[in-house]
């Protein structure tokens, strides 16, 4: 598991020095932090992003600046990003950080900055049953 663990470690700070040369990385033991920018259109300003990664659990996604809106749709109580349905299969380690995870925040954030405008989140969205 260790081995397999550094490999996952080594291919998605390959992959994302590729595809995202300007996020920075850290790593210490299982843990990736990436910290970057991105704009999801020309009109948008700069979103800082931050990524934890704790190899192999799920990666974590936080927005840093500008302030995201207290009552911005699809957070986690910690306030990290919502980008997937995590039941569906669409994101597992071997998916790679680079071809999902920061596309989806791409998207995420095109999609809250309609939801600033309108009110409405255009993104996809999973029914949510409430707990009995």
């Amino acid at each position: 598991m260790i081995r397999h663990n550094v490999l996952i470690i080594h291919r998605e700070v390959a992959l994302m020095r590729q595809r995202f040369p300007t996020f920075r990385c850290r790593c210490v033991k299982d843990v990736i932090r990436w910290h970057g920018t991105l704009q999801p259109r020309d009109t948008s300003p700069q979103y800082g992003i931050r990524i934890i990664y704790h190899v192999p659990i799920v990666p974590k996604v936080w927005v840093t600046y500008p302030p995201i809106r207290p009552d911005a749709p699809h957070r986690y109580p910690d306030h990290s990003l919502c980008l997937y349905y995590p039941d569906d299969g669409s994101w597992h380690p071997d998916a790679g950080i680079s071809k999902t995870i920061v596309p989806w925040t791409a998207e995420w954030l095109l999609f809250y900055e309609y939801w600033l405008q309108t009110g409405i989140w255009w993104g996809v969205e999973v029914p949510h049953q409430t707990p009995t």
